[in-house]
């Protein structure tokens, strides 16, 4: 049976999966090591083995953290308000994200294009995180169009996709060049001309 954790193991934990977010996105994962993680977070070595098992087990950590803090809520209608408002609302944060972190570009994005090939599980959870942002999107989009605000008709689960897929299009380019236009852009044609 595991000890149970003291309020200090518990901080060491969360200062670890803390840094990891941070440099992830930073530096990709390739680009980080488990050495970089604890110095970062101000930990000796040795314990990051008693929170983690592996690197690879704190990216599993850093992607549904990262996911939960995406806005999804945003799209749902118990938030009130019509489906286009909830879906340009959801596009202007996750826009603003990029605006403030344009140089990092989106986590899913940048693991979906250094995943080890050999890492069948955070491949799946980078996927899983698309997919359940694509899901929620199509709703709303649904919900849209049975309100009359959206017209059109591809299906709603394929112009979510065509729509995740430009933004994280647009903050791979807002990443390369250090400039949030991308994003800009892709906001301003997506809730202006696509999604009409």
């Amino acid at each position: 049976m595991p000890r149970p954790k003291s309020p200090a193991s518990a901080g060491t934990r969360q200062r670890l999966s803390d840094a990891a977010l941070d440099l992830f996105h930073l530096r990709g994962y390739n680009g980080t090591s488990v050495q970089d993680i604890v110095a970062a977070a101000g930990a000796p070595k040795g314990t990051f083995y008693n929170h983690f098992a592996s690197k690879e087990d704190l990216a599993l950590d850093s992607v549904a953290r990262y996911s939960a803090a995406m806005g999804l809520e945003m799209l749902d209608e118990k938030q009130g308000g019509t489906p286009l408002e909830r879906i340009t609302g959801h596009l202007r944060y996750i826009t603003g994200l990029g605006d403030t972190m344009g140089d990092r570009g989106c986590l899913l994005g940048n693991f979906a294009t250094e995943i080890p090939a050999h890492s069948d599980v955070l491949r799946n959870a980078v996927d899983a995180g698309f997919g359940r942002w694509v899901a929620a999107l199509a709703t709303a989009i649904e919900q849209a169009r049975a309100a009359g605000e959206l017209h059109g008709d591809e299906p709603a689960i394929d112009l979510a996709g065509f729509i995740v897929s430009s933004y994280e299009g647009a903050a791979a380019r807002a990443k390369a060049s250090g400039d949030p236009a991308a994003l800009q852009e892709f906001f301003t044609i997506t809730t202006g001309r696509i999604l009409t």
